[in-house]
């Protein structure tokens, strides 16, 4: 044993031993930085921020906050923000979110549209006794390639049984109004049913908003909706006819002009940001059309609708009508609120609101609270002097009534105004209030 000692080996291993340090050392201590690292791991993962930028985070840190302990003893790159995010945080939030399920849950399902792997994204509304509030929680996302009814709801139970559930206290089921979700023979909707009669069923009430938009904008003469998205793409690859627009426009106007916007029909608070923006546009999208000396087909086509008597009146109307809508589709945006007991209040107003510009008072009297009973015949409306199409399209019509026949824009109106109560009436949950 002393002759070993004594040798040059273990002496050097010896002296290396009190210089090296300790496992411990390596892990942080400090509960502060640990917060730290954790909170920045919830920031990465809440805004969809690349794992790749906590690399650089950690040094930016380091020489923001060079008198600062926590910055000095954070260290958090994208494998440690991987690790804390996937086996920490992630954890933790399911079980929480299970933890609220011992109460009565509502579920919400969607797919999404990728390409490669097509995920589907489950959420659970529950009552969350920390907050003593009703909260939306994530509770899986598993992947479904083949989208049929089967093999949704198959995921669905699956990742209820996985987390130790199943659909004895489910009381509501939420998605958009697509068939493989929501129909009434073989959707995910009737699968669960058949577990669970007891199943309430609204939909998502934007959802339903936006098919009594669409139902109303498909009677009007113009398709608006397609003349949006033409003039967006004629101009959105050509840098070229940009600046000939902004050139012609500065010759007309002293204003710079303003973006031509996109309309995305699966947006549902487009459609009148993009109205507002084309009614300022629009003599100035009228000359440049007509100067054009391009001489194609999209050209000429683009500028025959916007030449048509009809648009500039129905963009006016439309400016009228759709606040309402948008403004019923924010009530049920609000991320921080609980909105349910909103519904019955906001469906039934929305629904007078459209009902007030078409139908006399005493049609709508007749019905009380029973709004889903509203009759729409021509002799229960109102005139067409006495429509609700709002100040700005009356004037609009004033100018145009001395050349141009009105009688069509104000079929068109009633036929927005019939079809659209009708699909309310069709899909509106018109439930005793809460």
């Amino acid at each position: 044993m002393l002759k070993h000692v004594g040798r040059k080996n273990h002496q050097d291993m010896a002296r290396g031993g009190t210089s090296s340090q300790s496992l411990l050392s390596f892990c942080s201590t400090s509960y502060s930085s640990i917060e730290a690292e954790a909170r920045w791991a919830t920031f990465v993962a809440k805004h969809n921020i690349a794992f790749l930028a906590s690399d650089h985070a950690t040094k930016l840190f380091h020489n923001m906050f060079p008198d600062s302990e926590i910055a000095k003893k954070f260290s958090c790159g994208r494998t440690k923000t991987t690790a804390i995010i996937k086996e920490a945080l992630a954890p933790h939030f399911l079980k929480k979110a299970t933890n609220c399920m011992s109460y009565p849950f509502s579920l919400m399902m969607d797919e999404s549209n990728d390409k490669n792997n097509k995920s589907c994204i489950i959420l659970v509304r529950v009552f969350d006794s920390d907050l003593r509030d009703v909260a939306t929680r994530f509770l899986d996302m598993p992947v479904v390639n083949i989208g049929n009814a089967r093999n949704l709801f198959d995921a669905l139970k699956s990742s209820l049984n996985n987390n130790g559930l199943d659909f004895s206290k489910t009381m509501a089921f939420m998605s958009d109004t697509t068939n493989v979700l929501k129909g009434n023979r073989s959707g995910v909707q009737k699968l669960i049913k058949n577990e669970h009669p007891i199943l309430y069923d609204v939909g998502c009430i934007c959802h339903l908003a936006d098919l009594v938009v669409k139902a109303g904008m498909q009677t009007l003469p113009l398709n608006i909706d397609e003349l949006f998205v033409d003039i967006f793409y004629f101009f959105h690859h050509s840098s070229k006819r940009k600046q000939l627009y902004a050139d012609l426009w500065c010759s007309l106007f002293t204003t710079e002009p303003e973006v031509i916007l996109k309309h995305c029909t699966t947006r549902w608070l487009s459609l009148l940001r993009c109205v507002n923006r084309y009614i300022s546009q629009l003599e100035g999208l009228k000359s440049f059309f007509r100067s054009s000396d391009e001489g194609s087909s999209k050209v000429a086509h683009i500028l025959k609708r916007l030449e048509n008597p009809m648009l500039k009146p129905l963009l006016f109307f439309l400016q009228y009508i759709l606040p309402s809508m948008d403004k019923f589709n924010r009530v049920f945006q609000k991320s921080t609120e609980n909105t349910t007991c909103e519904l019955y209040t906001e469906i039934c107003r929305l629904t007078r609101l459209y009902a007030a510009s078409l139908l006399k008072p005493e049609t709508i009297l007749s019905v009380g609270n029973n709004l889903h009973q509203l009759c729409l015949d021509r002799q229960g409306q109102l005139d067409n002097e006495n429509l609700g199409i709002g100040t700005e399209t009356w004037k609009v019509l004033a100018e145009l009534e001395e050349v141009h026949d009105t009688r069509p824009f104000f079929n068109a109106v009633r036929e927005f105004y019939v079809t659209s109560i009708q699909k309310m009436k069709q899909k509106f949950p018109f439930m005793t209030p809460c």
